[in-house]
């Protein structure tokens, strides 16, 4: 049903354009816009051939509890323990600390600006007006 009401969709639309360019509609025609154009969809009722009332429970809802809150799903993470087959001990300096000197301080970061000099191929002050300066107000 849904596939006639397509094709009967586009054929009206086609006719419609076919006569946007005829010179005899010219002063008498409105155009259509496609949100003018009210689609209607027929709901079909499906006969199963038997009642389904007799089989469910009384007062039952197929759409209960089918909202999502995704507040209410569980997340777990998983902690992942690594097992090294071997002490990393003998291999380390004594006293160790992995997580020693690992400050960050904002300020202790240096910005280098690397001036470029740029040299244009010809001669700019042609195409500039007498007198001009970019760094005047």
């Amino acid at each position: 049903m849904k596939t006639t009401a397509f094709l009967s969709l586009v054929l009206l639309s086609t006719t419609l354009m076919a006569h946007v360019g005829n010179s005899e509609c010219n002063k008498g025609c409105t155009t259509l816009s496609i949100q003018d154009i009210t689609f209607i969809e027929i709901e079909e009722e499906i006969q199963l051939g038997f009642d389904t009332g007799l089989y469910l429970p009384e007062g039952f809802d197929p759409y209960a509890g089918m909202e999502t809150v995704v507040d209410r799903i569980p997340f777990i993470e998983e902690e992942v323990d690594f097992q090294l087959d071997f002490d990393t001990a003998p291999y380390l300096p004594e006293g160790f600390n992995p997580y020693k000197g690992m400050v960050f301080d904002i300020n202790e970061i240096e910005v280098m600006e690397i001036e470029e000099d740029i040299e244009l191929d010809f001669d700019f002050q042609k195409y500039l007006p007498k007198g001009f300066n970019a760094l005047a107000k």
